[in-house]
């Protein structure tokens, strides 16, 4: 691995160190950090001012000009709040800087990408990382270089914590209609109602006596919180933090399918690391990560096959220990510590 203790390194970024969901915002901050001399500048952080230009951000380094190695514009770094922009400080003109390398990471690439691509353009990055398969035909066709660096993940933040396994199955998070069905479909398998605009919540269901599980599994313990759900004291169902770690090592298979676009998301990686059994759908969008029967289990997209996956996976404890050892053993190489060292390789070759 590169050596990179001496490098020094600007990271452009909204300060992410308390906030409690998109954890990998701060993990590759963490692992910038632990491979570099870093400072980092942005909202949220001390003495962040929106006056200042590129000249003060140098200023109040601890580093002079001549000495810096790299500037880095974060995952967090491009305003994600104005549907007309994607610049967060105007007063930040690194199109001018040319003695040192600039690197964008691309965040969100299913939205405003036309903005995102103009703005790369404007301010002249040397390379830009993007989690998306598409980085090669972007470089041909932006005319900058790209570098797919898929999401990775924090063991510092992931871990398997050799828990009860209370749930038989669990998912949470949104269900993207609009970009893609699987996880619908499986809604659609596992509740009595199929509308979409229907919140899973199975603490006042059952408190009512109204099961809203399918016949067929009502006698698992499901866990099933999409985006908005929220208890009887209106508290939000969906965990974050140390809750969302517990919650996968709490259950024993859990639903995982490509992000909007198909991206290969930062849960698969998660779920290898907490030993907990990926149930996802046939997809070409996993590259060459996922295999069936070996690291996770695949259904057809179709759901002809997903009663029976899903019940194998809860019921055979053999079955379900074999894959989650075969998933976490070579969870190390898919750290954020290794995707930044592969980061810092790219660029020293």
């Amino acid at each position: 691995m590169l050596n990179v203790k001496n490098k020094n390194i600007i990271i452009l970024s909204k300060n992410y160190e308390k906030y409690l969901s998109g954890s990998y915002h701060q993990d590759i901050i963490d692992s910038l950090c632990k491979l570099a001399n870093t400072y980092l500048y942005g909202y949220g952080y001390k003495n962040y001012s929106l006056n200042d230009n590129f000249e003060n951000v140098i200023e109040k380094s601890p580093f002079k000009i001549d000495n810096v190695d790299l500037i880095i514009c974060s995952t967090s770094w491009d305003d994600d709040s104005s549907i007309t922009n994607v610049d967060p400080h105007p007063n930040i003109k690194l199109g001018g800087i040319h003695q040192i390398p600039k690197i964008y990471f691309l965040n969100k690439e299913y939205k405003k990408l036309e903005l995102r691509f103009k703005y790369i353009q404007h301010q002249k990055f040397d390379l830009v990382c993007t989690v998306h398969p598409k980085a090669y035909e972007w470089s041909e066709t932006l005319g900058i270089k790209f570098l797919h660096l898929p999401f990775g993940v924090s063991l510092d933040r992931f871990s398997y914590l050799d828990i009860n396994r209370k749930y038989d199955f669990a998912f949470t998070g949104a269900l993207h209609k609009s970009f893609t069905d699987y996880r619908y479909l499986v809604k659609c398998e596992l509740f009595k109602s199929q509308k979409l605009e229907v919140k899973s919540n199975l603490g006042i269901s059952r408190l009512f006596n109204t099961n809203p599980i399918s016949k067929k599994f009502q006698k698992y313990n499901i866990y099933w919180a999409e985006w908005g759900v929220r208890s009887l004291i209106y508290k939000s169902l969906l965990p974050t933090g140390l809750e969302y770690v517990k919650l996968m090592n709490m259950s024993k298979v859990f639903l995982n399918t490509p992000s909007a676009v198909g991206i290969f998301n930062t849960r698969f990686f998660e779920l290898m690391a907490t030993k907990t059994l990926i149930l996802c759908p046939e997809s070409d969008s996993y590259l060459g990560l996922l295999k069936d029967g070996i690291n996770c289990v695949m259904f057809n997209p179709n759901m002809s096959d997903f009663d029976e996956k899903l019940v194998k996976c809860i019921e055979d404890n053999h079955f379900r220990k074999t894959i989650t050892d075969n998933a976490y053993k070579n969870i190390e190489k898919h750290s954020y510590d290794a995707r930044i060292a592969t980061l810092l390789d790219y660029i020293e070759g």
